[in-house]
């Protein structure tokens, strides 16, 4: 292995501490605006998300708060996407970084999403340090989100080494592995939690070769 590639969002760190940070900041300015209670806001918003998923939680929010101004969600997104993050890694991740540099293996950050959210996370994060390269695939273009190839194909170019003796670690089966598959990349599912996993779907090519609960289960290095 010449190479080491990851995924971020509950790969490197639990990403429902990012959503929980934006929305206790969104908490925070109701309750500055309008008098509602930071924690009744904050329930709702976490309780609208588990139950109809990310697309309109903020205006299923303002519905519930009996809001009548629509444009109060574009301030809620902003806030959100903003918001100062309070965020870790897991233990095993400086551990699994520090073995991987002390072997000469070259690492790379390639993760989707709005390209300043992810950098506000990488930096609140302060895991800029560990990658030889870093892909926001948001700043290629939406078009090269994953699973599309290009962000990887440009990682390995980048790092000057070859996709079979690379792996990709991710936790998505719906959009992690496909490309990884494709390039002949060793491809790692890490399920941080059992009861949470994101399920494979079915189809050649969207499932991981391997799959560990830890970093440090998969490169052997004690958390």
């Amino acid at each position: 292995m010449r190479a080491a590639l990851f995924d971020l969002d509950d790969t490197l760190y639990r990403e429902m501490d990012y959503v929980e940070g934006g929305f206790r900041a969104v908490g925070g300015f109701l309750s500055n605006r309008y008098g509602f209670k930071e924690k009744e806001v904050f329930d709702k918003a976490v309780n609208i998300l588990h139950t109809s998923g990310r697309g309109k939680v903020f205006d299923k929010l303002i519905e519930f708060l009996g809001i009548s101004n629509e444009e109060i969600v574009r301030y809620l997104i902003y806030i959100y996407r903003t918001h100062k993050p309070a965020i870790s890694v897991y233990g095993d991740v400086i551990p699994v970084f520090e073995y991987l540099r002390s072997t000469g293996v070259k690492t790379g950050l390639i993760t989707d999403g709005m390209a300043i959210v992810q950098q506000n996370k990488v930096s609140a994060l302060g895991i800029a340090g560990l990658f030889d390269v870093i892909i926001y695939t948001d700043a290629i273009g939406a078009d090269y989100w994953k699973p599309s190839p290009v962000a990887f194909n440009m990682a390995l170019n980048i790092l000057n080494t070859p996709a079979c003796e690379s792996v990709y670690v991710g936790d998505d089966p719906s959009k992690d592995f496909i490309a990884p598959n494709a390039l002949a990349m060793k491809t790692v599912q890490i399920i941080r939690n059992s009861g949470t996993h994101k399920q494979t779907p079915e189809g050649r090519g969207y499932a991981a070769q391997a799959i560990c609960n830890s970093l440090s289960e998969y490169f052997r290095v004690a958390p």
